[in-house]
């Protein structure tokens, strides 16, 4: 019998030792075998823990931007390289994600080397999914879409079909106990580039606020239709595609007529038809900037056509009330020239009395001082716009205008401030508006001129943060018809 314990201890110890050169030596591999995965491995160096990558072209893409892969056998114990190659300028984020499961990630700051972004760190597992971005695939709007399927107040619908027969979804969103007569329409795109996947948690933020309890929320069911289609390209999506720039049209390119792409067609068929029915106020097209964004203030910009008139008033108080709802700096632009129409150039020239249009950036955001800036500050974002669309929607004067105005009056807030303060400005009549700011030796340190505003109360928000500390004065100017109003600001910071 001990014989027989011997023979059989023997072969266990064999064994053990045959394994163990797998188990300590295992081979680095790449998978992309999963839904929006892109990656084509170039070298794999199992001896220095270093991987070479890059970017597969999808149908159409001329940019090889997105990177989703799972990497398996790394050692934990070192330091692990993942070098992406880029053949062009336009290369990939400074920063990008990492995680253990697909459901928390964590940033990681890249570095150029030559031809490669290159991301290096000591990963406490030997599995580890890398991305360019916090992916964002179909599969997460259908569990969006049964997450809601309980809502009394959302709908959601197939709006068109891919080229390759993906359901391309839209939600719509308001109270069905109130009368949809009267109210206003929102509209909301996203993913109109798909490498933009950021934008999605934005989008996803503003639907979750949508159906909350929040007393903002339930007013604005009460007074809107909001529609939006959070994934406009759903094949690249499906497939980890760039997007941007693809041919034959780029999808936010599309929008004149006839246009090549299925959902770009249905989409604007379906906006002009729920048009004929409400009155259009808002369409709001979620982006993030480019992957060489250098922002690193985390600001979040909207850009539009309008640089005077009705429409540039009307956002600047919508951008008024998105500082007021979340305290996040909201900056407005004029939108860079482009090839063809974006959908928000379109609506804008569709619905000549809509409200405003405008392009959202919310991108790559690089500040890593505070826990937010990640997937819940995309998510309270949206949350943020949420609240100024119903806030802007219940207190607009739009286009016709409602509220009655009075002569001239300034109202300054927060002073004292720290870093942006509000100037609140109500006139009788249309006048063209300027505001200058001295410092105490009477220097003009600003001078912004806000062209013609109309009658009603507008709210400007001056940045001063690039300010030192001390005692400013302001100067506005509202025309001849009107006397200087003047005041003193104090800046802490």
């Amino acid at each position: 019998m001990k014989n027989v314990l011997d023979f059989f201890m023997k072969q266990f110890i064999v064994f053990i030792l045959m394994l163990f050169p797998l188990i300590a030596f295992t081979q680095i591999t790449v998978d992309t075998s999963f839904e929006g995965a892109n990656a084509r491995v170039l070298s794999v160096d199992n001896t220095n823990n270093v991987i070479k990558v890059e970017s597969v072209l999808k149908r159409g893409d001329t940019r090889n931007v997105v990177f989703f892969f799972r990497v398996s056998g790394i050692d934990s114990t070192r330091t692990f390289k993942i070098r992406v190659q880029f053949s062009q300028s336009y290369y990939p984020p400074v920063y990008a994600v990492y995680s253990y499961d697909r459901i928390t990630w964590y940033r990681i700051l890249g570095t150029i080397s030559g031809n490669y972004k290159e991301y290096s760190g000591i990963f406490n597992r030997r599995t580890i999914y890398f991305s360019h971005g916090y992916p964002y695939v179909y599969s997460d709007l259908i569990a969006l879409q049964n997450r809601l399927a309980a809502s009394p107040f959302v709908n959601v619908s197939n709006v068109s079909y891919s080229e390759s027969g993906r359901a391309v979804k839209l939600f719509r969103i308001t109270n069905p106990s109130v009368s949809d007569s009267g109210k206003s329409l929102v509209w909301v795109l996203g993913r109109n580039h798909v490498m933009e996947s950021n934008s999605n948690y934005v989008v996803e933020g503003l639907i979750d606020y949508l159906v909350s309890s929040d007393a903002g929320a339930e007013r604005l069911r009460n007074q809107a239709i909001v529609y939006l289609v959070p994934v406009m390209d759903v094949d690249m999506v499906f497939v980890g595609g760039t997007g941007k720039d693809q041919l034959p049209v780029d999808f936010n390119r599309d929008w004149d007529s006839p246009s090549y792409w299925n959902a770009v067609r249905d989409v604007k068929t379906k906006m002009l038809q729920t048009a004929a029915s409400n009155r259009m106020r808002i369409f709001i097209d979620s982006h993030d900037p480019f992957p060489g964004e250098t922002d690193t203030t985390g600001r979040l910009f909207f850009y539009s056509m309008q640089s005077a008139g009705v429409k540039f008033q009307n956002l600047n108080k919508f951008r008024t009330m998105l500082f007021n709802a979340g305290g996040y700096y909201w900056g407005r632009k004029l939108l860079y020239p482009t090839s063809g129409q974006t959908s928000s150039k379109w609506a804008d020239s569709v619905f000549t009395n809509i409200d405003f249009s405008a392009s959202l950036e919310t991108g790559w955001i690089q500040r890593t001082d505070n826990a937010l800036w990640s997937l819940p500050l995309y998510r309270l974002n949206g949350a943020v716009l949420g609240k100024g669309i119903s806030e802007y929607i219940n207190q607009s004067t739009s286009i016709n205008g409602n509220e009655m105005p009075v002569r001239f009056s300034v109202d300054v807030f927060p002073n004292p401030f720290n870093g942006k303060v509000i100037f609140r400005i109500s006139l009788e009549k249309i006048s063209v508006v300027k505001i200058k700011i001295y410092d105490v030796l009477g220097n003009n340190l600003a001078a912004v001129d806000f062209g013609k505003i109309s009658a009603n109360s507008h709210d400007f928000i001056f940045d001063a943060s690039y300010f030192s500390s001390g005692i400013y004065f302001y100067e506005i100017n509202a025309g001849n018809n009107y006397p200087l109003k003047k005041g003193k600001l104090v800046l802490i910071k």
